[in-house]
């Protein structure tokens, strides 16, 4: 519970949500490399990756 509060207090945006913003970037075009080339399994579990970091990403904003 204490790391749910910790993420909802608010602060400035560091060096570490940058790397989780490369992060997002780069899940993301692995997510549409697997597609492509049909790999749908994998392409979906990055998919799951890709929406958490996402998620991330909105409440940090926020």
């Amino acid at each position: 519970m204490k790391k749910r509060a910790a993420l909802k207090e608010a602060r400035e945006p560091d060096l570490g949500d940058l790397a989780v913003v490369f992060l997002a970037s780069t899940l993301a075009g692995l997510r549409d490399r697997l597609a492509a080339d049909g790999f749908e399994d994998s392409a979906e579990l990055i998919a799951d990756l890709v929406e958490i970091v996402e998620d991330y990403l909105t409440r940090v904003a926020e």
